[in-house]
């Protein structure tokens, strides 16, 4: 660590005049020179110090403890792995005051990936450009402002299909509807298919020429500036983030980049739904792992539940907590020859929401790119205001436990 704390001779009187306060952690110094040329340029912010990478939490508190806005800027130049040692250490027993940045001169998207991970949210260049960091300290403060007004981050739904053709698309918007207009949430859909998905065309809206994955490919300047040119506004206040329009538009999507969008992404919406493509792949992991909730969605038909039993037993070897994994039945009539009691026991949970058999109304909807409106088909619209209900926490129902029955255990196994 450097031998003297010079900086620290502020006037601790003055603290509230001191808005961000900028400590350097293994930077060299022509480096640290250039941020230092820099960070001066935004009122109120300055480099505190230079410290070697022994510097202990503590230590890091104090000296940032006259500031309003506290960053760590790792230089990460200095060895990938160490650095996020360093970060993982300072992320883990600082306070949430304290931000990371990550400084390096290899702007390869593992390094920023890396870099990420650790526990930084903005990663710089050298050599340093000012508009960049000018941006980076702004949006601190945007970033703790949102927390500082809402601590809690939203809840995000991936809702999943046992099978393929059990309706998520429409599950999905007609959900997002809900939570947008009776319930006035800020709601995202997001269309996770990795190309050629359904959501924009629903809702009638004229894609976008950037989609989720376009936004996952760039964590390393992830803002709200750069998110809101990437969304699609429809008119009940939902927003939309598409899904490719041409096959195999962009290489692979590192799990953590998608992990990484979606808890930026809760922390400027309420509900974040995901409208996740069928089968078990990287991306839909990285948005289970995510996921605050999971909702399967089945059919009254025997291969789906066969299915989401595969599905709910798969969850709970991730460790992923059984509360939150919702049963969907889409479709659903009174008297079906799948009763609802037996696809209970067969799943050993009972069935969360139901949504009423409405096929014609959902494909006139979807044809028309009009969603189902209100004074249409009211038993469907109940049903997902219900849905919403119990992601918003109002009117819960209780749930009753459903009643066993070894023949249908016996199907699957």
């Amino acid at each position: 660590m450097s031998s003297t704390h010079a900086n620290l001779t502020i006037d601790r009187a003055k603290g509230a005049k001191l808005r961000i306060g900028v400590l350097c952690i293994s930077m060299d110094p022509t480096s640290r020179a250039n941020l230092e040329s820099l960070v001066v340029m935004t009122p109120g912010a300055h480099v505190v110090d230079n410290v070697d990478r022994r510097i202990v939490p503590r230590e890091v508190m104090l000296m940032l403890e006259p500031f309003q806005y506290r960053i760590c800027v790792i230089d990460f130049d200095e060895g990938v792995e160490e650095c996020c040692r360093i970060a993982e250490r300072l992320r883990d027993n600082c306070d949430n005051t304290v931000s990371l940045f990550a400084a390096s001169s290899d702007f390869s998207p593992d390094t920023i990936l890396a870099a990420m991970r650790a526990g930084c949210v903005e990663y710089l260049t050298k050599p340093f450009d000012s508009e960049r960091v000018s941006s980076a300290l702004t949006r601190i403060e945007a970033r703790r402002h949102v927390k500082d007004e809402n601590a809690t981050p939203g809840k995000v739904v991936t809702i999943i299909g046992a099978k393929g053709g059990t309706g998520v698309t429409a599950l999905a918007t007609h959900l997002a509807l809900s939570l947008a207009q009776r319930h006035k949430q800020k709601c995202l859909l997001v269309d996770q298919h990795p190309a050629l998905g359904d959501v924009s065309l629903y809702l009638g809206l004229t894609r976008r020429q950037y989609s989720f994955y376009e936004l996952v490919h760039n964590t390393d300047r992830l803002d709200n500036e750069l998110l809101d040119g990437f969304i699609l506004q429809h008119d009940s206040g939902v927003h939309v983030l598409d899904s490719p329009e041409v096959i195999d538009s962009f290489p692979h999507a590192a799990p953590e980049a998608i992990e990484h969008t979606l808890a930026f992404l809760a922390e400027n919406y309420q509900f974040i739904i995901i409208d996740c493509p069928p089968g078990v792949t990287d991306d839909s992991a990285a948005a289970i792992r995510q996921s605050s909730h999971l909702a399967v969605v089945i059919t009254p038909e025997l291969p789906a539940v066969r299915n989401a039993l595969r599905w709910v037993e798969y969850l709970i070897s991730l460790h992923y907590p059984e509360s939150c994994i919702d049963i969907v039945l889409n479709r659903h009539i009174k008297n079906s020859p799948l009763r609802d009691e037996e696809i209970e026991a067969a799943l050993r949970r009972p069935i969360a929401v139901k949504i009423p058999n409405a096929y014609e109304d959902v494909a006139r909807a979807i044809n028309t790119g009009v969603p189902l409106g209100q004074g249409r088909n009211t038993s469907l619209l109940s049903a997902f205001d219900r849905w919403a209900d119990r992601l918003v926490g109002e009117n819960a129902a209780e749930q009753s436990q459903p009643q066993d029955s070894r023949g249908w255990f016996g199907l699957f196994g």
